[in-house]
């Protein structure tokens, strides 16, 4: 089983990435991460990650699923991102994990993914208005799992999402 995380360079949500991370890892499940840069990305409480990858670099069907982390640098970086949401399609289409946390959730809706599924999601104006426009339903709930697609609220809520994954993905 091998699973795509993507992070922002710069702010992406620490708890986001390193707890979901760390309970597939614990499973067994590789871990890739990619990027819009290779190299060192940074977290906005200070962790500091090496990607594996760039997303240009990324063949969707190297995965099982994929992870988006959220964060401010994943609404600078990565919302309207074309080769991400393509990555994220392509995925999902092929009924693969797709999970998103915090203001990640967003990029599966412009993905295509949303339309008609549950999710939730941080609750600002801007996800909100996206993910209303690509028809989700939002659950005002902590982590929504329906079908293939994860997704969560915010970071105090990545160990459960992290759990929600691995219950999706075994």
């Amino acid at each position: 089983m091998k699973i795509l995380f993507v992070i922002a360079s710069d702010r992406f949500l620490d708890k986001g990435y390193v707890v979901p991370k760390k309970i597939l890892e614990e499973k067994g499940v590789e871990c890739i991460t990619a990027s819009k840069i290779h190299g060192t990305c940074y977290g906005i409480h200070g962790e500091i990650v090496q990607s594996d990858l760039t997303l240009d670099e990324v063949n969707p069907g190297d995965y099982d699923g994929i992870i988006i982390d959220g964060g401010i640098g994943c609404q600078d970086e990565l919302w309207r991102n074309e080769k991400l949401v393509d990555i994220v399609n392509k995925i999902g289409i092929a009924g693969k994990l797709t999970a998103a946390i915090c203001l990640a959730v967003p990029i599966l809706g412009e993905a295509g993914l949303l339309a008609g599924k549950k999710a939730t999601c941080l609750d600002t104006p801007a996800s909100i208005r996206l993910l209303t426009l690509d028809k989700a339903e939002i659950v005002p709930a902590k982590v929504v799992v329906d079908g293939k697609v994860v997704t969560a609220k915010s970071p105090s809520d990545a160990e459960e999402f992290g759990h929600a994954i691995l219950s999706v993905i075994s």
